[in-house]
């Protein structure tokens, strides 16, 4: 009994998994257009090891599920994100941060109303979607909604802000009134110049 019980003791983890501020982030697995290609993506290959803290290098991920057929979504795409992503992303990130500190935008594009009249869906609309709003971050297609029902998205647009080790630092779900992803990620990232 004893020795079962620090087997699992040493070889489990403690960190609750699940979609709250302070959770480990659940699977996040599929396909991704970069804007050339699909390809395989695995969030959790894409983490830093669970040591990691504040201070060290790594990625930090923002991440939007969202309907292409969205209104909400739509609008997102249109007004904030662009700015967002010249603020954070790339080489050419506006943002200061520390040598090794990313981030990375990905949208998860789900299915809300499949099959509904006027609601289209596939690749090729994830492919114009990003291409029409000049996004330049990937696009995961979970438009059969595998990812967003293990996550258990209630509506769209949703977001989330992982830190590099996993650990969910901001969530749509349990934000104040008025909160948003990009207040998150002002006071969550490291700044550089800091």
């Amino acid at each position: 009994f004893v020795a079962a019980f620090t087997y699992i003791a040493f070889t489990t983890n403690p960190v609750y998994t699940g979609i709250g501020v302070g959770d480990r982030v659940p699977d996040l697995e599929g396909e991704v257009w970069d804007g050339s290609t699909w390809k395989d993506f695995n969030l959790q290959d894409n983490l830093a090891n669970e040591s990691w803290v504040e201070g060290d290098a790594g990625t930090y991920f923002m991440i939007e599920f969202m309907d292409t057929n969205c209104g909400y979504c739509q609008k997102a795409a249109e007004e904030e994100i662009p700015q967002m992503q010249e603020k954070w992303t790339g080489p050419s990130a506006t943002r200061s941060m520390p040598t090794g500190v990313n981030v990375e935008f990905i949208a998860v594009s789900i299915s809300l109303h499949e099959g509904s009249d006027g609601w289209d869906y596939g690749e090729q609309e994830i492919k114009d979607f990003r291409l029409d709003y000049e996004h330049t971050f990937s696009y995961m297609n979970d438009q059969d909604n595998v990812n967003r029902d293990e996550w258990g998205i209630p509506g769209t647009p949703t977001y989330f802000l992982v830190a590099p080790n996993g650990i969910i630092l901001f969530a749509t779900p349990d934000a104040e009134q008025g909160e948003t992803v990009w207040d998150a990620m002002e006071y969550e990232i490291p700044r550089g110049d800091a």
